[in-house]
């Protein structure tokens, strides 16, 4: 392996775990590398939380993979974090570069064929599932080149409830078949609450109806005994003055 002389950053940062909100929202970790006489900005990538379809696909931000938004934020973020003010100008620049150009189709092909290819038989991640990438990327930053390091590249995914009980036996083996009864328990029983939390929930906002119009009741009721009151207080003050006048 070529030798690696670090310019800015820490090497140490890129090997740390991903911390729950750079799973959920997406990621970027950087060092600046002298290799072979030239600088690269070596990139640990995080996609945060997304699907085949909005990743790779038109389901992205404007119809669009956001494939190519997240990688672009994520090279521009990190020349950012290592150069400053000047991280922006640079950007720019190797974004306009031929290198650059076609080495960001050439790394969208390849890890699209990568996921489908090996990840979803390997899974058997379905459309809509969830799942985060993290890639180690380098950036060639006199030729805008990237390369991509698909050895240190990993995907987390999230399994569908429905898809437990099997994947239990999958990754237990054959012991597996107990604890996928039991998690099969478990979800009958947390679908059961569910029913009853709702019916509850009914139960409560019914008991507030009745409660409602009976306080609207009690309130009609007072106001008519209020107008009963005086009406007869008038007819009493009526019959006075007749007397008065005789």
């Amino acid at each position: 392996m070529p030798e690696r002389i670090v310019i800015k950053g820490r090497p140490e940062d890129l090997e740390k775990a991903a911390t729950e909100e750079a799973i959920e929202r997406g990621e970027a970790r950087s060092v600046v590398e002298e290799v072979e006489g030239r600088k690269v900005l070596r990139i640990r990538w995080i996609t945060g939380k997304t699907s085949a379809g909005r990743l790779f696909g038109r389901y992205g931000k404007e119809g669009r993979p956001d494939f190519f938004r997240l990688l672009f934020g994520a090279i521009a973020g990190s020349l950012r974090e290592q150069f400053g003010e000047e991280g922006e100008e640079l950007f720019n620049k190797l974004r306009e570069s031929r290198e650059f150009k076609q080495s960001v189709s050439k790394l969208f092909e390849e890890m699209k064929n990568w996921f489908f290819n090996e990840i979803v038989p390997k899974y058997g991640i379905e459309p809509g599932d969830i799942f985060v990438i993290t890639a180690e990327i380098e950036v060639d930053l006199e030729t805008g080149r990237i390369t991509w390091n698909k050895e240190k590249t990993s995907v987390i995914y999230w399994v569908r409830s429905d898809k437990l009980p099997e994947k239990c036996k999958e990754l237990l083996g054959p012991g597996a078949s107990a604890a996928a009864e039991e998690i099969e328990k478990l979800k009958k029983m947390l679908e059961e609450k569910d029913k009853e939390i709702e019916k509850l929930r009914k139960e409560l906002e019914e008991l507030k109806k009745k409660l409602k119009e009976g306080k609207e009741t009690k309130k009609e009721k007072k106001v008519k005994e209020e107008e009963e009151e005086e009406e007869v207080e008038e007819e009493i003050e009526e019959e006075l003055e007749e007397e008065e006048e005789e």
